[in-house]
């Protein structure tokens, strides 16, 4: 497939948001870390979680990269690799500014064998109504700044910049 880059693309864009979302609102993964965060530990919060996003994705990443590579040696490219990272950074920055105004917690899933099929259905639209900021920052990523082929240092500093100012305004909480 000739466009496969893009469709690789706009898939680990909204794989990103879905596990920063998962990462910072599900009620049962977030709720006892956003308790504890204190105007001192807000820097402790937002990096940490951050980290383990891009840390977790990268790592997906690079196995979806290796394995791909078994079947056409072309796509083990430290280039694919680097721009993956760099709209990355963007989803992520971008990610870090939209959990400012839209931060209430989700309703997660059950867990278990025995699952209520309606009621999982019913969370899984709630999550999606929830995603649907982040849905409207990929799709302006994807078909207006990603012909723009930007650079990882310019993704690096909008994402440094944007956690900055969501720890900024966890202090000032």
């Amino acid at each position: 497939m000739p466009d496969w880059p893009f469709i690789f693309f706009a898939a680990a864009m909204v794989f990103i948001s879905s596990l920063y979302r998962f990462v910072m609102v599900d009620k049962d993964f977030a709720s006892d870390d956003v308790k504890m965060v204190t105007r001192k530990d807000a820097l402790n919060f937002v990096v940490g979680k951050n980290a383990f996003v891009l840390s977790f994705s990268i790592s997906i990443f690079i196995v979806v990269i290796i394995s791909s590579s078994i079947f056409d040696a072309s796509f083990l490219n430290i280039n694919f690799l680097i721009e993956i990272l760099t709209y990355s950074f963007f989803v992520l920055g971008s990610e870090n500014i939209i959990y400012i105004f839209h931060n209430k917690s989700v309703e997660g899933y059950t867990s278990g064998s025995k699952r209520d099929e309606i009621e999982d259905i019913k969370i899984g639209i709630e999550n999606f109504k929830d995603q649907i900021p982040s849905l409207i920052m990929i799709c302006f990523l994807l078909f207006f700044v990603i012909g723009f082929r930007p650079n990882i240092y310019f993704s690096f500093f909008y994402y440094t910049a944007c956690m900055g100012t969501l720890i900024y305004f966890k202090k000032k909480a």
